[in-house]
């Protein structure tokens, strides 16, 4: 499912130069239909934590991933620049169903003392997808942006059948909504949030920003699908490694070594002078920026069971944070970009590294 769900959303990111092109988009346009599947997963995150809770997981799965391949499909048509944000919303909506599905599916069945690598796995099989998306999105560009996206569709439907054939835990018992508003604003849980959220805002900055500056330095589409693959490469041997390394020592060592690294990258990426090293900070980049992110989930999962959160809405509330992260980032980043240049977004993004240091040292992260 969630293989599915970041296929089509890191399939754009080869495809923004050619939509920019195409459709004249400014880079705050180009960031809003980056941000509009963000924003998706932001509107979906609480109604699928509430029908996971309430339906049970595989009616919510089966649902999101029918809206994610229907907008699939229909993005492969779409004739216009809003057309493609309002599908890129659609899915984004579908998403966070199928995404809320899938982690209280997996919680469910992972021992508690395993539960950082079996996330790790989980976000590894996301990054899966992430590598497949800029695959896609090169194709798109040579053989059609409708054949490709029908793809997705394709698939999408096909996961949806075997997950409709996958034994899944049923409804949990009704629990009060305030009450879980109230353990949401627990320390432990607001800042296993503010980690979720951190790493897609940072990245969603990379995904509009960079493509259109490869761009600009002559690189085609197939080129940039390739440095986001490469990138996700690596993301995707990192996340389980992780995984493990919070289950050993705790959440604050990875996220420390995340910061540390992402604050570098975003320090040296508004005055890399040349495609190659460029592309060599956009791999370093999805490493260092999302590596927060399963210390982050695996803090808040852990804290939300200790104190009685309902697990389908606990990840809705994950949803909410990881969509707001990416929303806010695909979209002010772009704006910032036309405000002052690359270099505003990404130094405004290290004060944002440097506040999260902030917060690291002065919370209590350690197992």
């Amino acid at each position: 499912m969630v293989l599915v769900d970041t296929v089509f959303y890191a399939a754009l990111v080869p495809l923004v130069p050619y939509f920019t092109g195409e459709f004249g988009l400014s880079k705050s346009a180009a960031g809003i239909l980056s941000g509009a599947f963000g924003a998706g997963v932001l509107l979906g995150a609480a109604p699928g934590g509430y029908l996971a809770a309430r339906l049970g997981v595989k009616p919510t799965a089966l649902g999101g991933l029918a809206l994610l391949s229907v907008a699939s499909l229909l993005f492969g048509f779409a004739g216009g620049a809003w057309e493609l944000v309002a599908l890129r919303l659609a899915a984004g909506f579908g998403s966070a169903l199928s995404w809320v599905a899938a982690l209280t599916w997996l919680v469910a069945w992972a021992p508690e003392d395993h539960r950082g690598r079996m996330l790790g796995t989980l976000l590894g099989a996301a990054v899966v997808g992430a590598l497949l998306g800029p695959v896609l999105g090169s194709a798109a560009a040579t053989i059609g942006i409708a054949p490709a996206f029908a793809l997705v569709s394709a698939v999408g439907l096909a996961v949806a059948l075997w997950a409709w054939l996958t034994p899944a835990p049923g409804p949990s018992p009704p629990q009060p909504l305030v009450e879980t508003v109230t353990a949401l604003l627990r320390p432990r849980l607001a800042v296993g949030l503010a980690f979720i959220g951190f790493s897609p805002l940072l990245f969603g900055v990379l995904a509009v920003l960079a493509p259109l500056e490869l761009a600009r330095l002559g690189w085609g589409a197939a080129a940039v699908g390739a440095v986001f693959l490469v990138a996700a490469v690596f993301e995707a041997a990192i996340h389980p490694l992780l995984g493990r390394w919070s289950d050993r020592a705790g959440h604050r060592p990875p996220i420390l070594a995340g910061l540390l690294t992402s604050l570098a990258v975003l320090l040296a990426l508004p005055w890399a002078p040349t495609a190659p090293l460029l592309a060599l900070l956009v791999v370093l980049a999805g490493v260092a920026f999302n590596a927060p992110l399963v210390p982050g989930t695996v803090l808040f999962s852990r804290s939300a069971e200790k104190v009685g959160i309902e697990g389908a809405l606990a990840f809705g509330a994950a949803n909410f944070a990881w969509a707001s992260g990416y929303a806010a980032g695909a979209s002010l980043g772009g704006f910032l970009a036309d405000l002052g240049g690359d270099a505003l977004s990404y130094l405004s993004l290290a004060a944002v590294c440097l506040l999260a240091l902030l917060l690291l040292r002065r919370a209590s992260l350690s197992a």
